[in-house]
């Protein structure tokens, strides 16, 4: 045979006692502190998610698809730096052709480094 736990009376939360049809005092102030909570809970979360979550999910994207950018970038100046100093070998010699290819690329990233921080400055 199994026993069925004995059910709470209506109205109350814990199972205690009513006075005159009517929950404890300590129970009504245990409802609405919980249900205070959960509320803060509940509004403080969404607006987290809104705030803070949502933001930052959209950064990071965006700082990833600008290192994938970065990288392919990176690879493509490599290979065209490597064509250009083969094709410059062949007419000027190896030394001179490594210093043209050097002095542009240097150039290049000197040029966009002061960009870079002009508009920082600004």
């Amino acid at each position: 045979m199994s026993v069925e736990p004995e059910a709470s009376p209506p109205g109350s939360a814990t199972g205690a006692p009513e006075i005159f049809g009517r929950p404890k005092v300590t129970d009504a102030v245990t409802d609405f502190v919980q249900m205070t909570v959960d509320y803060v809970r509940q509004e403080t979360g969404d607006v987290v998610q809104e705030k803070v979550v949502r933001p930052t999910q959209k950064a990071g994207l965006a700082v990833a698809f600008a290192l994938g950018s970065a990288m392919v970038l990176a690879m493509g100046i490599a290979f065209i730096s490597v064509a250009a100093l083969m094709f410059l070998a062949s007419f000027i010699g190896w030394v001179s052709a490594l210093f043209a290819v050097g002095g542009v690329l240097v150039l290049g990233s000197s040029v966009l480094a002061f960009l870079k921080m002009r508009s920082i400055q600004r």
